[in-house]
């Protein structure tokens, strides 16, 4: 996940100050989706975890 995040990070920062090629666009956009499901899915399990309390 490290290196995802790395790559992510660096594709972020790129795309910020420069076009990226569609190749690059494409894995942004991968990535960013991967992350997003990550995230969604550990709100859910604490989200889970409150409603048990």
């Amino acid at each position: 996940m490290s290196n995802n995040m790395e790559r992510l990070l660096g594709l972020m920062q790129r795309f910020q100050n420069e076009d990226l090629s569609l190749d690059e666009a494409i894995e942004l956009r991968r990535l960013s989706a991967e992350f997003a499901n990550i995230c969604g899915e550990t709100v859910e399990k604490k989200m889970d975890e409150f409603i048990e309390k």
